[in-house]
């Protein structure tokens, strides 16, 4: 299950935009994210342990938090 996070303020960096969502997720669904989904112009390293995979299909400014079962 994602939880999808949208947010355009043009003065905070990414990565503090990836931050409030991971909160916002740990918030709403009580267990941590392992995964966020982003835009394929916001590539970047993992934030807050949670990996940061980056995704044609998701609008930029838009951030899928979520769980999957990565390979390893």
């Amino acid at each position: 299950m994602y939880l999808a996070w949208f947010d355009d303020h043009p003065k905070k960096e990414v990565r503090y935009k990836i931050s409030e969502a991971i909160s916002a997720y740990e918030n709403r669904f009580g267990t941590l994210p392992n995964v966020v989904l982003v835009n394929e112009t916001q590539t970047m390293e993992a934030v807050d342990g949670v990996q940061i995979i980056s995704r044609r299909y998701v609008r930029k400014h838009n951030f899928w938090v979520g769980v999957e079962y990565l390979a390893s």
